[in-house]
């Protein structure tokens, strides 16, 4: 009766765990989001300014390697406009079995600044806009992350690091695990783990590019459900309005 017990409560167990070794990109899948500013409410609630669209596109070949698109726009609305004009697009491809990155273009309109990059890579020499130098083995994309930290098995207080590659910058983050929080968005109410980038041993959003991320649970998918994004000036808070994971 023991063992029986035993058995029975390991399974109810598992059966609260998180999906392991799901695929990180699915071509055809697809996240709507809308767009908050930090620190912009009425009442309670932040203020909705924009859209946000995050999407994996066909698998190409991109410098002899098989590669996913991901996808990922940014836009504010009118009124979105008057606070702080965000144009965003950005494109990654990355192997389909180590997931690093091969190529990035990205076209950015943030506030009165714009810029535009591409960047590719073959071995270990990377060119962002035609200015060549070495990169490291294992190296990543930010944008990516979003789509692979679900599968990085952190544990929670823990972390792990990454070099990543954005716009022809190489540096080191580390993100840590920091547990569940409990996400409210259009799309429902998710329990959802989190992961923020460790600056000193603080969990902060300090640098251009840093992300905070909450992963929920949606027919037996892990899903980015809240985006924390610091750009050149604030923050802005993504919440899953729609998703969709339909295979072209």
């Amino acid at each position: 009766m023991y063992k029986i017990l035993s058995i029975l409560f390991i399974s109810f167990l598992l059966g609260q765990s998180t999906p392991s070794n799901e695929p990180s990109f699915i071509p055809g899948e697809q996240y709507k989001y809308d767009l908050f500013v930090d620190l912009i409410k009425v009442g309670p609630d932040l203020v909705k300014l924009g859209s946000a669209t995050l999407s994996t596109k066909k698998i190409e070949i991109i410098n002899g390697q098989k590669a996913y698109h991901l996808n990922f726009s940014v836009k504010t609305s009118k009124i979105g406009d008057i606070l702080f004009k965000i144009r965003d697009t950005i494109d990654v491809w990355v192997n389909t079995e180590s997931l690093e990155l091969i190529q990035q273009t990205k076209k950015l309109r943030e506030g009165s600044r714009k810029s535009k990059s591409f960047t590719t890579i073959k071995g270990n020499v990377a060119n962002t806009n035609n200015k060549e130098y070495i990169v490291p083995e294992s190296i990543f994309d930010p944008y990516a992350l979003i789509m692979i930290l679900k599968n990085a098995n952190i544990l929670e207080s823990q972390s792990k690091k990454f070099t990543i590659l954005d716009g022809g910058k190489v540096r080191e983050i580390e993100i840590q695990n920091i547990g569940i929080k409990t996400v409210r968005t259009p799309a429902g109410k998710f329990d959802a783990y989190t992961y923020k980038p460790l600056h000193n041993g603080k969990s902060a959003l300090k640098n251009k590019g840093d992300m905070q991320i909450s992963y929920g649970i949606i027919n037996n998918r892990t899903v980015p459900v809240k985006i924390s994004l610091k750009l050149s000036k604030g923050v802005i808070v993504l919440k899953l309005k729609k998703s969709s994971n339909v295979i072209n």
